[in-house]
């Protein structure tokens, strides 16, 4: 869910971060946390916890403001960024186009977090390391510090691997190739997280074994999805938007939403554009349909539930497939229609038909579709 804005960037929280966040509040908190020593009452140390936590995300939104700025200033537009188990991440809606770019914007985020560390540290040595205040701020400086080092493991995505990414890049020029040995030295780095957590639980139990497995578990698959986006990427370098594209004959304007829906469950798609004559008039997705009762799709025209052409992010047949799966990454549909520059809809870039198009050859199929 959005929560706000800073600075114009979009804030999002993952529901998965509600229970690291109680998990942090509740250790804070209790007895045996930080706050534990101190002669006060449960209700009073849970407060506490509860603020330290919340501080600490704050710091963690700190972290991934400063990649999101500095990519700003690089030119990148920002997505979001988004809290979630693992910490944040910031979402650019492209790559940057130079290795010194990209290191920096990689660094800045466990430089300020180190930065926020030191600052920590010294005010809990100045409001004493046994008060409330002190204690409060002594476990942001060990948390931050923390966050800040273990983000500099090479370890692909973390920000160590991808200044590690952006060094090959610059030594190598070849930014593909780069990635490709960055995501393979993350995922040593994984496995070993991975083999130290259960290492680590078998010897003393459940607990911060168990977090080191999971955590590897995350950087291994997030690495392996990285390596498989670069190959794909490699895979469509120096065709267009239109080569990657499947057919998809456009429902008509004045199709009733019901039949939309028989038409779209018959031929097993999620999403049907939708046409005024030749020209693109939106898109209709199986989500449209969730609010709606038979009776009233039986009397409502579909272009009063899809979404409108301004709306929905679509490509030129011209454009790069590169361009094109960026934008199938962050449009937040399945699909990406590709329209020309008259408004009329030449067919679908999805994932499943990029994957068939690198294994048999579509754009014969496509090309014969458009005559």
């Amino acid at each position: 869910m959005r929560i706000g804005k800073v600075f114009g960037i979009d804030i999002v929280v993952d529901v998965s971060w509600l229970f690291i966040f109680a998990l942090v509040a509740w250790s804070l908190g209790s007895g045996v946390g930080p706050f534990g020593r101190l002669a006060v009452v449960p209700s009073e140390r849970a407060v506490l916890g509860v603020g330290t936590a919340l501080l600490f995300f704050a710091s963690v939104l700190l972290h991934e403001l400063a990649h999101s700025l500095v990519a700003r200033s690089n030119g990148i537009p920002v997505k979001e960024i988004r809290l979630f188990i693992f910490g944040g991440v910031s979402r650019f809606e492209e790559e940057p186009k130079a290795a010194p770019s990209a290191a920096w914007i990689a660094f800045v985020g466990p430089l300020t977090s180190i930065a926020l560390a030191g600052l920590a540290f010294g005010g809990a040595i100045l409001a004493g390391i046994a008060t409330p205040l002190g204690i409060a701020l002594g476990y942001l400086a060990f948390a931050n510090g923390l966050l800040g080092v273990f983000n500099l493991l090479p370890a692909f995505p973390l920000d160590g691997g991808r200044v590690l990414q952006a060094i090959l890049w610059a030594t190598m020029h070849d930014r593909r190739r780069a990635t490709t040995i960055a995501v393979r030295i993350g995922a040593v780095v994984a496995w070993l997280l991975i083999a130290a957590g259960i290492a680590e639980t078998l010897a003393y139990g459940l607990g911060t074994g168990l977090w080191y497995t999971f955590i590897g578990w995350f950087l291994l698959q997030a690495g392996q999805a990285e390596g498989r986006s670069t190959e794909l990427a490699a895979a469509v370098q120096g065709h267009s938007a239109l080569q990657l594209a499947i057919p998809a004959t456009p429902l008509p304007a004045n199709t009733l939403a019901d039949a939309a829906l028989k038409t779209m469950l018959a031929q097993g798609v999620r999403a049907l554009p939708v046409a005024v004559g030749e020209q693109f008039a939106g898109l209709v997705t199986l989500r449209d349909f969730a609010h709606g009762d038979a009776e009233a799709l039986a009397r409502t025209y579909v272009t009063a539930i899809m979404k409108r052409a301004p709306d929905v992010t679509a490509i030129l047949p011209t454009a790069s497939a590169d361009d094109a799966l960026r934008l199938l990454g962050t449009s937040g549909f399945h699909q990406l229609p590709v329209v020309d520059a008259d408004g009329t809809f030449l067919g679908f870039v999805t994932r499943e038909g990029v994957i068939a198009w690198i294994t048999e050859d579509r754009e014969p199929r496509v090309r014969a579709a458009l005559r």
